[in-house]
């Protein structure tokens, strides 16, 4: 977001390496359940890491949101995902986030609430918050960590300025995504451990200079429509499109792929 209120929004989103295989050690009972079929594991930092089995029950958290719109919207992972769709989160399980409040603006917070609550409307999928959180927000966090105990890491939510990262430079304010890795079993990929990064420079200055919190949490929702798995669009009604000068809701496209990302099958358990 430069001065002249420019928003550019620069997507990464992690991809993770994995192979299939298996060991007595730690073997649970979905692993019986699942007899002849490995648990895939992930390479992680030259380690191997076990996929987290997914907890509780086959059956979403959240009704799905029916598509009622038309307009342009793309996926970050088209093909892979449960069902032969795009790659997206299992509806079957909450999705935690946690804010690394290091450079949060003051009276931020709310902003990022707002705007979780809104992908959660239009996507169907169920956000729990789950506090501060000492880790750095970085698309090189681990999947896995002890911090957060068996299971993937929750999106995690943080605040850098250029000098901090480059990717933040110019008139880039924010950046998002998630990875996309195997299920415990199976070949299919879901969505796992979303990163947003929000130039916190930038929106201090969007808050004062008018665009006021609309428009901050606009920038934060783009950055979590990314998260969920939508790419950027060419048109420019919508708030998935690289560049916005303006909005400060969704699109109709970018409600019709929202609902589409959380429409994703329930991952086995």
């Amino acid at each position: 977001m430069s001065s002249a209120g420019r928003t550019v929004i620069v997507t990464l989103a992690c991809a993770a390496l994995f192979v299939a295989g298996a060991s007595w050690r730690g073997v649970t009972w979905s692993d019986v359940r699942h007899w002849g079929t490995p648990r895939n594991v992930i390479e992680a930092e030259g380690e191997t890491v076990r996929i987290p089995v997914a907890q509780g029950a086959e059956e979403r958290r959240l009704p799905e949101v029916t598509v009622e719109t038309t307009g342009s919207y793309d996926f970050l992972f088209p093909d892979g995902g449960s069902g032969g769709g795009p790659v997206r989160y299992d509806p079957c399980t909450v999705l935690s986030y946690v804010i690394s409040p290091a450079h949060m603006p003051e009276g931020f917070e709310g902003v990022v609430h707002e705007a979780v609550a809104d992908v959660s409307d239009a996507t169907g999928l169920e956000f729990a918050y789950e506090g501060f959180t000492d880790e750095s927000a970085s698309f090189d966090r681990a999947l896995v960590q002890d911090r957060y105990g068996d299971r993937f890491a929750p999106i995690v939510i943080g605040f850098q300025s250029a000098a901090d990262n480059p990717d933040l430079e110019g008139t880039v304010t924010g950046l998002g995504g998630s990875s996309a890795v195997p299920g415990a079993y199976g070949p299919e990929r879901y969505l796992r451990s979303g990163v947003v990064i929000v130039d916190w420079e930038d929106v201090a200055r969007i808050r004062e200079d008018g665009g006021g919190e609309e428009l901050a949490r606009a920038v934060v929702e783009h950055e979590l429509g990314h998260v969920v798995g939508l790419a950027h669009v060419g048109d420019k009604d919508e708030l998935m499109h690289e560049s916005n000068l303006s909005l400060l809701h969704w699109g109709p496209g970018d409600l019709a792929g929202l609902a589409l990302a959380g429409a994703g099958e329930c991952e086995a358990r």
